[in-house]
């Protein structure tokens, strides 16, 4: 998407910000680490206005701007 959120920008990268989650340093995300964290992406982030079965979809995070279903960053949380 045009306005895709960049990895580069300041905000993504205090949060950690990622289009491929299986790339996150869980080092620095302890969040990402382990079983449960392995199974987080964007896609099931309450934050996603979207569906799991789409590529990108706005994240009320970074304005309403689209991030990658398969991305993750440190604000993720489950969807209820």
């Amino acid at each position: 998407a045009a306005d895709e959120v960049s990895p580069d920008e300041p905000l993504a990268q205090a949060g950690g910000y990622t289009p491929d989650a299986t790339t996150v340093d869980t080092a620095k995300f302890p969040k990402r680490a382990g079983e449960a964290g392995a199974t987080q992406f964007c896609h099931n982030c309450a934050l996603y206005a979207g569906t799991a079965d789409d590529a990108t979809a706005p994240c009320s995070i970074f304005q309403n701007r689209p991030v990658q279903g398969v991305g993750w960053c440190n604000a993720w949380v489950a969807k209820s």
